[in-house]
């Protein structure tokens, strides 16, 4: 299948789609978009990490869980995760 004929058939099924689905393959798009390279002039400009936080500072990042997966994840979690060493 060459290029014109992939770009026609995924037109059709885009246009197949309910806008949930059509949503989900715009998402999927966005993260295989390539990322443009970083200037290392720019790396310059962040902050430096601190160290010593607190869990509290880390709620600024929690977001409520979207989905009805979160049981299977758990478990997926429990079963693959490696026991820690110290």
């Amino acid at each position: 299948m060459n290029t014109v004929q992939l770009r026609q058939k995924i037109e059709k099924q885009l246009n197949q789609l309910s806008p949930e689905r059509l949503a989900l393959v715009s998402e999927f798009l966005d993260s295989i978009e390539p990322v443009e390279p970083i200037e290392s002039s720019s790396l310059r400009k962040l902050s430096p990490i601190k160290r010593g936080k607190i869990a509290k500072d880390l709620l600024k990042f929690a977001k409520t869980w979207q989905g009805d997966d979160l049981e299977d994840c758990l478990n997926f979690v429990h079963e693959t995760r490696s026991k820690t060493q110290f």
